[in-house]
């Protein structure tokens, strides 16, 4: 069964940031398919990742130093943060 996907607005600001640095790079399509990835992945599997902090749980990326910090309410998956790993939740 797959559960909803909800994207806090801090996370969608996390998400342009990566998406216009990656531009620069000229890797955006490579950071997009990995991230669309993981969503699909997490939108059928969220309870495959452990719970990271204060019933936070995360899921990396596979070729970015990047991860999906989310935490599960009945049928739905709020994604609360997409961090690279040097950045700190707050």
């Amino acid at each position: 069964m797959a559960y909803d996907i909800v994207i806090f607005k801090e996370a969608e600001i996390d998400l342009m940031t990566a998406i216009c640095h990656y531009r620069v790079s000229g890797l955006e399509g490579s950071f997009k398919a990995d991230i669309t990835k993981q969503i699909s992945y997490l939108k059928a599997n969220p309870f495959l990742f452990q719970v990271f902090y204060r019933n936070v749980r995360r899921v990396q990326f596979n070729e970015f130093l990047y991860s999906i910090h989310f935490t599960i309410s009945d049928q739905q998956v709020w994604i609360l943060r997409i961090l690279h790993h040097k950045q700190n939740f707050e």
